[in-house]
């Protein structure tokens, strides 16, 4: 987080580290998700796809460092945060702060961008059929929002390895797996 807070990228400050670097203690932002913000101005739902496509833009800008290990899938040497989406996008009176950055690693910036799109279009919505369909649709604004503003064609070179990866994660349920596979063929990139 230090590193890229010194590149001029919007993270929190870090305050305290634990003696076995388990443990870290960082500045308070003030301010809601970019989730909450988009529940409470829904007709902000596009900008908030840009504004999420920025952030990966300006941190796939930044270099990573040797110390920094290699992404799961793919290769490269820029910064990646693997899990750099709205609910990890703190909304500050001063503009975003990304935060939650346990997976950051070094590697191909269409990677993060992939990762992003399949956990957006694939993730767990509420239940009840009225709710469900609006978040589906306002779901859908976002993530072409977001694609639309980002180097689709690079993510779209790594999506089919991403999802391969990403479905193994014991937290995702069999319909988020589903669902990512669908982005794959939804994205035209079925084996033929």
């Amino acid at each position: 987080m230090e590193h890229v807070r010194s590149q001029g990228y919007p993270v929190p400050a870090v305050d305290e580290v634990s003696d076995d670097g388990q443990a870290i203690v960082i500045e308070r932002i003030e301010g809601h998700d970019m989730v909450a913000t988009m529940t409470r101005r829904p007709w902000t739902l596009a900008h908030q796809g840009q504004v999420l496509a920025d952030l990966h833009r300006r941190l796939h800008e930044l270099s990573a460092p040797e110390w920094l290990h290699d992404a799961p899938v793919g290769h490269g040497n820029r910064i990646l945060h693997l899990d750099l989406h709205p609910l990890n996008v703190m909304m500050s009176p001063t503009g975003p702060v990304v935060i939650d950055w346990s997976g950051a690693c070094r590697g191909d910036p269409g990677v993060d961008v992939a990762m992003a799109w399949v956990l957006m279009a694939a993730g767990e919505v509420p239940t009840g059929r009225l709710i469900a369909s609006i978040l589906s649709r306002a779901r859908s604004v976002l993530v072409q929002s977001f694609i639309g503003s980002c180097d689709i064609d690079r993510a779209k070179q790594v999506l089919r390895e991403v999802v391969a990866w990403k479905v193994l994660d014991p937290h995702m349920s069999a319909v988020e797996q589903a669902r990512m596979w669908r982005v794959v063929e939804e994205a035209g990139l079925t084996d033929g």
